[in-house]
């Protein structure tokens, strides 16, 4: 009769299993929206559990040219070969599930970022195209105003590629002379 972990223990198992088993190494952002999508867990419980696997080193912050990731150490493994199995295999299922279908959208959610910034003279946008960890494309816009931004910042995470592709075609072409 297999043992089925509870509360806490159950949480920081299940973060555990997500970080482990997501294509690439998980944002903060995608990790909860894995771990409330897909198991009971709210909002505190989550954060409680994720502060102490980083408290634990089971968890450990790794940063990218987007943002920071949230990385399995060799304990945070071995924690889960001993203890993964205490997940209901039915939730584990569903969380394979759910990465799976999501495996591209996590991709582009780390390829293509962007942030607003709120400067005494205005506002910047900051975009940046990232692949294999290594920014490709970063370009920095001065916005009207923060509504401007914004919707500068919505058609960039829409539109990426083809804007890149205009740039890189556009530079790469011999001048005529």
């Amino acid at each position: 009769m297999p043992y089925f972990t509870h509360g806490e223990t159950k949480n920081k198992l299940i973060l555990l299993y997500i970080a482990a088993r997501a294509d690439a190494i998980p944002t903060r952002a995608q990790l909860y929206r894995t771990a409330i999508l897909n198991s009971e867990m709210e909002y505190f419980a989550f954060e409680e559990a994720l502060g102490a696997l980083l408290e634990d080193g089971l968890l450990t912050e790794v940063p990218k040219a987007f943002g920071d990731c949230l990385g399995v150490t060799d304990s945070g493994r071995e924690a889960l070969q001993m203890f993964g199995k205490s997940i209901p295999q039915d939730e584990r299922r569903k969380l394979d599930e759910y990465l799976s279908a999501h495996k591209n959208d996590f991709r582009r959610e780390t390829q293509v970022s962007s942030r607003i910034e709120k400067t005494d003279s205005g506002v910047t946008l900051h975009l940046l195209l990232s692949e294999a960890d290594r920014v490709i494309l970063s370009v920095s816009l001065a916005a009207a105003s923060e509504e401007q931004a914004m919707a500068l910042r919505s058609r960039w995470e829409a539109g990426s590629e083809p804007i890149f592709n205009y740039i890189w075609d556009t530079l790469s072409k011999e001048p005529h002379r």
